[in-house]
């Protein structure tokens, strides 16, 4: 604990007076300001040090490439990366400190414009119109620590242990628990597009027989609907005379050739038998394609030449196990290829789309399990996952669909009912939570005041996560093993900003040796 005290300075002003103390641990004497900055830091390694001195954030001016200032800039000043990641603040998959991290932390960069400079992104473009500057007001709780506060470097000790009780202080252990938080958006649920068919015949036909009702359960290759088509009867017929033709010819160009070898019969006559058996056989390759076209399968057209099959009733078949779940078939209608008569689906699998608002898309991933209440069953739960994310925004409600699946065989879902989902975007086993009484925002970081003894009290700069009611979730500035004041806890952050108060009762010091 003693080595935790040493570790940063402070910058402390007394009487109007500032004072910088060094973290360098071989002296306990403050250097002098024009020494700080020339001289490397021998605790974080770097020449102009933003830990010891945090001046140098407003003096060494802003860096409008990157976004931040540039006594912090690990970009352009590599030095600060071994800093940052001895504080635990560094990010390995963007190669930035995790406080500077715009792509896994968007708008965490806006705490710095207070630093910008109105013509630092155009210092050059005399002519251009100054560039305004629109800040943009963070909840406090989401705020992350700022840099340049040196808050965590103070302690504050109590005249004697009796202080803490009379003026209210009370504590209480960092609470660990787990942390399972989710995202409520409207569903609609659909038919599992896969296995959802809606069937109409290949070509126009009356409707001659309903085999299946509407809700019947059937097979793969079960037949549905029988109708009379005319231009199968057609189609079947020309196959025939096709297979004729092709035989005719077959057989006359085969005649025509022994005469040929005999010199009985012109070449021309042997050529000419030889194209009319190339045309009927392309004639006969038509004729099987039009009835594949209507929906004849190869062994069904070999069926066709076989039994001189001419007739003209069509079948509509079921393309998988499943349900009708639609049906506009009626015996002696007319029907059409543009308008499906029967659909058939297998609802032990559904579709839940959900309608995510495009500020909360972030946190949706595939994958991710999805609990589900639908109108009509409140009460009951279920669950399924993410297994698509759409790739646009709707232009009038700014939502994005996102699709989830789910098992449904008792058939509680039903295609086009509505529900509420949540999507759960984090389930985490175990995480660090602290009451909200102990956090107090101090004007530039959110903070904790760890009991270190029944006389001294150290400020813990916090970065906060998921608001649990009466508890904020801590993702970094406490280990979990801390002692935290919770009631009293703002009669402290008062000390932090007078220096001390009730006659001698309290003092705010420096961490160091």
């Amino acid at each position: 604990m003693q080595r935790t005290l040493e570790r940063f300075a402070a910058v402390i002003f007394f009487s109007g007076a500032l004072a910088v103390a060094a973290c360098d641990r071989a002296t306990n004497d403050p250097p002098s300001s024009a020494s700080s900055t020339a001289a490397a830091c021998r605790e974080h390694g770097v020449a102009r040090c933003p830990f010891c001195d945090p001046r140098l954030v407003e003096t060494m001016g802003f860096c409008g490439e990157h976004g931040v200032p540039e006594a912090v800039c690990t970009r352009c000043r590599g030095d600060l990366e071994g800093a940052f990641r001895a504080a635990g603040d560094w990010c390995d998959g963007h190669a930035l400190p995790e406080s500077h991290c715009e792509a896994c932390n968007p708008g965490v960069l806006k705490k710095y414009q207070k630093y910008r400079s109105p013509r630092a992104e155009r210092p050059n473009d005399d002519s251009s119109p100054e560039l305004e500057v629109i800040p943009v007001e963070t909840p406090r709780a989401r705020r992350p620590p700022s840099l340049a506060c040196s808050t965590d470097a103070k302690i504050i000790r109590l005249a004697d242990a009796t202080v803490a009780e009379r003026v209210g202080l009370r504590t209480e252990r960092v609470r660990r628990a787990s942390l399972r938080r989710t995202l409520e958006v409207p569903a609609t649920v659909e038919y599992d597009s896969t296995s959802h068919a809606r069937l109409a015949p290949r070509a126009a036909g009356t409707i001659v027989e309903v085999r299946h009702d509407l809700g019947a359960t059937v097979d793969s290759g079960d037949t549905l609907v029988v109708l009379h088509c005319a231009e199968l009867g057609t189609a079947k017929a020309e196959l025939l005379r096709a297979v004729a033709q092709v035989e005719l010819w077959k057989r006359n160009s085969a005649r025509e050739q022994a005469l040929l070898k005999k010199s009985l019969a012109t070449e021309r006559e042997a050529l000419e038998a030889e194209t009319h058996l190339a045309e009927s056989r392309i004639a006969l390759a038509a004729a099987e394609q039009h009835l594949a076209n209507l929906g004849l399968t190869a062994e069904q057209v070999e069926e066709v030449k076989t039994k001189i099959d001419t007739s003209s009733l069509v079948t509509i078949r079921a393309p998988f196990k499943g349900t009708v779940v639609a049906l506009d078939a009626v015996i002696g209608e007319q029907a059409t290829a543009a308008t499906p008569i029967v659909s058939v689906a297998d609802t032990s699998r559904m579709w839940v789309i959900l309608d995510v608002d495009q500020a909360e898309i972030r946190l949706v991933e595939v994958g991710q399990p999805v609990l589900l209440t639908v109108e009509g069953w409140e009460g009951e739960t279920l669950g399924g996952h993410i297994r698509w994310i759409g790739s646009h925004v709707d232009r009038r409600s700014r939502t994005v669909k996102v699709r989830s699946e789910f098992v449904n065989p008792e058939g509680h879902l039903r295609a086009h009912s509505f529900g509420t989902a949540k999507v759960v975007t984090r389930d985490d086993a175990e995480a660090l939570f602290v009451s909200k009484a102990a956090v107090q925002w101090e004007g530039c970081c959110n903070v904790a005041f760890e009991q270190l003894s029944p006389t001294e009290f150290v400020p813990r700069k916090l970065r906060l996560g998921y608001d649990a009611g009466d508890h904020y979730e801590v993702l970094r500035g406490l280990d979990g093993d801390e002692t935290i004041v919770t009631q009293g806890s703002f009669i402290l952050k008062t000390e932090l900003k007078k220096g001390s108060i009730g006659a001698g009762c309290c003092e705010v010091d420096h961490l160091g040796r």
